[in-house]
């Protein structure tokens, strides 16, 4: 049962304390992920506050780190193709499977990335950036300059 009336300084300290203590805990990588994709995610969950993240997104968590990761390999593969294989038919299909498997990690890894809400869009407000827009003056388009130099 619950105290009733005011609570004492010293209740409220130890409750300040077990929630400072439960705000600095960061959500830790699953095991099974490699060090590449424990990488991603301590970038991502360190660029977070320590309370953004939860138990419950972990598997989509690891996913994405997964779908990252994956990504950079097949970017890698991509970056390392011979263009002379290009001439041929078998470098042909093997360059157009490497761009799709690509593109089908960098769209899975999209996905879920909307759905953390981790995107500069889900973390930004639309308004704020409207007005720091705004507020960063207004500069001559190049068309008015040229009339200007013409009349001058």
């Amino acid at each position: 049962m619950a105290q009733r009336g005011r609570k004492s300084a010293a209740a409220l300290e130890v409750a300040a304390q077990v929630v400072a203590l439960r705000s600095d805990a960061r959500l830790m990588p699953s095991a099974h992920l490699s060090d590449a994709e424990q990488t991603v995610w301590a970038r991502l969950v360190n660029d977070h506050p320590a309370t953004a993240f939860t138990e419950t997104h972990r598997d989509m968590l690891d996913l994405y780190c997964q779908h990252i990761t994956q990504a950079q390999v097949l970017s890698d593969e991509v970056q390392a193709f011979d263009r002379a294989w290009l001439a041929d038919d078998e470098g042909l299909k093997r360059y157009d499977m490497l761009l799709k498997m690509r593109e089908r990690e960098v769209r899975s890894a999209s996905s879920l990335a909307t759905r953390l809400r981790i995107t500069r869009q889900a973390t930004i407000d639309p308004k704020t950036v409207g007005r720091a827009n705004t507020s960063m003056g207004r500069s001559r388009k190049p068309w008015e300059l040229t009339l200007e130099a013409d009349e001058g």
